[in-house]
């Protein structure tokens, strides 16, 4: 099946509108502090990118990128997916779910919540010690002109706000929760990067899904024969679990990743193996 993946509205938009008023702020480096860009057949080239992510987003730092979460091509339109953070450096979670869908992510940035966009934290307290840490240590320097930069930011805000109608969120931190227990309840097998495998609406009154052999534990490299012939046979649902998790662990057996790129090919996810393929051009 070929799925064409067209940029959302929202986001053609934003990249067009940072243009229009990036001289009205030149001390920030891009107005919504990512560099935004749109291509369908790219997922962010990490191992711990999921193959069937779209990146939009990119920070600059340590490889971190926002992307598009089709759930294999289960839905297409990406206005209303949910939004992946990859940290290729977060070793145990790589991935994560940071928002609903395009508009709150960017809702989310905008009602000052970068930081809980960019880390992992165990508490609400914990994020709130946090923020308030990182602003009592950000002072001004010979380089450094904090209150330029404030008003900068805030003047975008205000500007993203009038312009695209943002409802801000004030609680981040229970706005983040309930978007990924949402995801829990939504999802048919877990996964280790917490993703989990979902089919949509579909998954309410799905059961009876069977995990792979090795889930929840570490996929081990010294069964690479059984891990081939479960890939060859396996149900869709199972084979999509084993990807994500040996993403997550990652899992860089050359045959393993061959065979499970041409179970993609033989159940027709052609955005999907096609990501996985450059992936796997780079890496042997």
């Amino acid at each position: 099946m070929i799925i064409s993946y067209k940029i959302p509205h929202l986001l053609k938009e934003i990249i067009a509108w940072e243009e229009e008023i990036k001289q009205e702020v030149p001390y920030l480096e891009t107005p919504t502090g990512y560099f935004l860009q749109f291509d369908p057949h790219d997922n962010g080239g990490y191992m711990s990118s999921p193959v069937d992510a779209i990146m939009f987003a990119r920070t600059g730092m340590g490889g971190i990128h926002f992307s598009f979460l089709t759930d294999f091509g289960n839905v297409t339109d990406l206005s209303v997916v949910p939004i992946v953070r990859v940290d290729p450096m977060a070793f145990g979670s790589y991935a994560r779910i940071v928002a609903r869908n395009i508009r709150d992510f960017f809702a989310l940035g905008f009602s000052g919540h970068e930081r809980l966009l960019l880390n992992e934290f165990e508490s609400k307290q914990q994020y709130l010690d946090y923020v308030k840490e990182q602003e009592d240590n950000t002072s001004e320097s010979d380089y450094f002109d904090k209150k330029k930069w404030d008003q900068e930011q805030q003047k975008v805000r205000d500007l993203a706000v009038q312009r695209f109608g943002f409802q801000l969120i004030h609680d981040g931190y229970s706005y983040s929760e309930e978007v990924r227990q949402t995801r829990r309840n939504e999802v048919i097998l877990d996964t280790l990067d917490g993703l989990g495998v979902s089919v949509g609406e579909a998954s309410v009154n799905c059961s009876g899904a069977v995990p792979h052999p090795w889930h929840e534990k570490e996929i081990p490299y010294d069964q690479e024969e059984q891990l081939k012939s479960y890939i060859s046979s396996a149900e869709q649902i199972g084979l999509l679990s084993l990807l994500r998790d040996v993403q997550a662990q990652g899992f860089d057996n050359s045959d393993v990743f061959r065979a499970i790129h041409n179970r993609l090919i033989s159940l027709g996810l052609s955005v999907e193996e096609q990501m996985l393929a450059r992936y796997m051009h780079k890496l042997y």
